[in-house]
């Protein structure tokens, strides 16, 4: 079930669902996270789409990253969730970033997937050319392109028998407009200078087959956030719906164990 609530500058829809510990699951669409649902059996699950994206509305204009992770802090005011576990994929990996140096107060553990500290080399190369289609608004083919970045030649076949439910979770609602701005806004993120102000436990997870952030860009991170953990997954770009028992299994382990949290955290 979806609520919406307002914000400064717009509207969030979101959904809360179960009892535990808060645990925030953030990207662009909320609908990624279906195969999440079964850690709301040990942990308060919210999910939410972002400012100006989906279900939720901007009176301003498609935001930065910096001013999603304010609304986030807004969210949690609204919500009187005063801290929470924050875990970010892609898009969301970024606003998670900014929302961890922003508002540390705010936060007990942060997970980073399939995201970057600053595009480079081939990764440049490829958002450019996903970028072109965008910018000639050819939705059709460049989701044809990017489903092949998606998902990893081991699972592909099993993950697209769902590709119609895939696109009417989350592909069907976005705009060319939208999607511009998301490549945009990934294209001239660069954390490189004040990663290392993270200082809450940090797990970085990547795909060992992610053709845009792979190894090289989550070591990348994980060294410049102190004592941050590295997991590399048999996935590709979207561990959580290629190998959702593989993820959810480790955001148990991780998030769910407070004894870990306070030998990380020392």
């Amino acid at each position: 079930m979806t609520n919406t609530i307002q914000i400064t500058k717009g509207t969030i829809q979101y959904s809360i669902r179960g009892d535990g510990p808060p645990l925030i699951l953030l990207t662009t669409i909320a609908g990624t996270w279906t195969a999440q649902l079964p850690l709301s059996k040990h942990f308060t699950v919210l999910k939410y789409d972002l400012r100006g994206f989906g279900g939720s509305t901007s009176d301003r204009g498609f935001p930065t990253n910096e001013e999603h992770a304010d609304d986030l802090a807004e969210l949690l005011d609204k919500l009187e969730i005063p801290q929470t576990n924050l875990i970010g994929l892609s898009q969301g990996g970024m606003v998670s970033q900014y929302f961890a140096v922003r508002h540390p107060d705010r936060l007990l553990k942060l997970g980073l997937v399939a995201t970057h500290a600053k595009v480079k080399d081939s990764t440049m190369l490829f958002l450019r050319m996903l970028l072109g289609f965008l910018q000639r608004d050819d939705v059709t083919n460049f989701w044809e392109v990017l489903k092949a970045f998606l998902f990893s030649a081991q699972h592909a076949d099993t993950v697209l028998r769902r590709e119609e439910a895939l696109q009417h979770a989350v592909m069907t609602r976005y705009t060319a407009k939208s999607l511009r701005n998301i490549y945009e806004q990934v294209m001239v993120h660069d954390s490189t200078e004040w990663l290392h102000k993270i200082r809450c436990p940090t797990l970085v997870i990547a795909g060992k087959d992610d053709l845009l952030y792979g190894e090289p860009i989550a070591t990348e991170i994980s060294k410049r956030i102190p004592g941050a953990r590295l997991e590399m997954l048999p996935a590709a770009h979207v561990p959580p719906v290629e190998i959702p028992v593989v993820f959810n299994n480790l955001v148990m382990e991780f998030f769910g164990n407070p004894a870990s949290a306070a030998r990380e955290a020392a």
